[in-house]
């Protein structure tokens, strides 16, 4: 009865907060939209900007406890996992507001939705053997494409992440033996499927039946990454408690598993995530068991698969998911430590954190979505009352430059030139201004006088509820 009140109490609770939501607006730069559980029946997004000083929005909306999150076409969509088993969609322009919410079918367990068009998307379940075609517009069924074929002994194929590339939609299939605690069949593979005839691609003419392209190692664990030379890699975590996983490259047009990156033995644990490199440093997520249970970040040389270093160790199964923003060369971590739950930030190029501490929001972070790839000074969309347009030049800059915006009424002004890793550099204004054109001059020197080093810079500039920011290289 005690466990039933307390489910109860949280779930009053859940409803509370989600009535306490208000809109918010979206940042008009990239952002990091980080999903949060209570590990029960509910979860909330945050959205953290991905320029210092960090600051994090929470909560913009409510999720369900265990979820994961896409970007497409402007909109967020949610994939609310086993128990809630729908997707839900937020428009950041609405301040992540919930425009529609559709089921995949109870107890399906979706994994994953991939995008052909904004009327066309493809849904996984682990629940069941057949992928769901759906018009995400509406979110009904317009077609299903049976994956029994891939199945094992226990009829259902545990599709799971996927990507889209060339009108080509590559299926990661985990084939998870149910009756026998849930270990991986081998060979688990990527199935392919042409998009424009949902008809399943047989990779394979000379073996009998359907066949997917076979991966050297099992069990395709979680989502599908696309370099921009247009390879995929998975990240396979074979068994666990065994080092027999790795990650995958697959040609998508040869469409055959074209090598192995790294080998969960290289790693020095078993695989969960990881990210693309920057340079030739990757990070990818792992766990060990011995001589106690841990998940971790690490970085690994992405051409040998050898590993560096470790980056955060905190103890405990903590660290959930790592993704990389390629444009300001910064690692965001969702940290779960118990006594200090939060989004870490490090420098992805010497693995520095760039944070003095977690980026706390009102629940433990359980995965990470980086919305854009750059930040670049460009006029905020039409009708977006909360962001001012901000110009620089010249940029680069060999030394002095010049940052301009316009203010559509007297207010206060504050202006700060910030480094990569968040700290200051210099305030540039503090004080009231006028209504109409306003220029602020950065001579590329630092609080103290002395010149600052050649290298990217972010000026932020706050006008009431107003903000923006601008990115500047200096160069010597």
């Amino acid at each position: 009865m005690d466990f039933i009140n307390a489910r109860a109490l949280r779930l009053v609770t859940a409803a509370v907060l989600l009535s306490a939501i208000t809109a918010h607006a979206a940042p008009p730069w990239d952002y990091v939209v980080s999903l949060t559980s209570d590990y029960d029946v509910s979860g909330r997004v945050s959205v953290v900007d991905v320029l210092p000083p960090w600051s994090i929005d929470d909560p913009v909306a409510q999720v369900h406890s265990d979820a994961d999150a896409r970007f497409y076409g402007g909109l967020v969509y949610v994939v609310n996992h086993l128990y809630a088993d729908n997707i839900q969609v937020l428009d950041p322009a609405q301040g992540f507001t919930t425009i529609r919410q559709f089921s995949v079918g109870p107890g399906s367990n979706p994994q994953d939705i991939a995008f052909v068009s904004a009327t066309r998307a493809y849904v996984t379940r682990h629940e069941s053997a057949f992928l769901l075609e759906v018009d995400p517009t509406t979110g009904a069924v317009t077609d299903s494409v049976d994956l029994s074929v891939f199945a094992d002994a226990d009829g259902l194929p545990e599709a799971s992440g996927m990507v889209v590339v060339d009108g080509l939609l590559f299926v990661a299939v985990q084939r998870l033996d149910r009756d026998n605690y849930w270990v991986p069949v081998p060979p688990s593979c990527l199935a392919v499927l042409d998009t424009s005839t949902n008809q399943l691609v047989d990779v394979d003419a000379v073996s009998p039946g359907v066949q997917g392209i076979e991966l050297p190692f099992m069990n395709p664990y979680r989502e599908l990454h696309v370099s921009e030379a247009g390879m995929i890699y998975a990240a396979c975590s074979g068994n666990w408690s065994v080092l027999d996983g790795g990650i995958v490259e697959v040609d998508p047009v040869a469409l055959e598993a074209a090598g192995v990156v790294a080998t969960e033995a290289q790693l020095g644990g078993e695989l969960y995530d990881f990210t693309l490199p920057l340079g030739n440093r990757a990070h990818a997520v792992v766990s060990t068991s011995s001589p106690s249970w841990q998940q971790f970040c690490i970085a690994f040389d992405w051409s040998t698969g050898a590993k560096i270093g470790n980056v955060w160790k905190p103890g405990g199964y903590s660290v959930m998911d790592v993704e990389l923003h390629d444009g300001t060369a910064q690692l965001f971590l969702a940290d779960r430590t118990y006594t200090a739950p939060g989004v870490r930030i490090f420098d992805a190029l010497d693995g520095t954190q760039l944070t003095t501490g977690p980026i706390g929001a009102s629940l433990p972070p359980n995965d990470l979505l980086v919305v854009g790839n750059d930040v670049t000074s460009v006029e905020p969309a039409v009708g977006d009352a909360s962001s001012i347009a901000l110009k620089a030049w010249p940029n680069p800059a060999a030394g002095a430059s010049r940052l301009s915006f316009s203010l559509p009424k007297p207010g206060h002004v504050r202006a700060v030139v910030y480094d990569l890793r968040g700290r200051v550099v210099r305030a540039l204004t503090d004080g009231e201004f006028p209504a109409g054109d306003v220029s602020l001059d950065w001579d590329g020197r630092d609080s103290s006088g002395s010149a600052a080093a050649a290298g990217v810079y972010f000026v932020r500039v706050e006008a009431g509820p107003r903000s923006g920011i601008a990115k500047l290289a200096l160069m010597r």
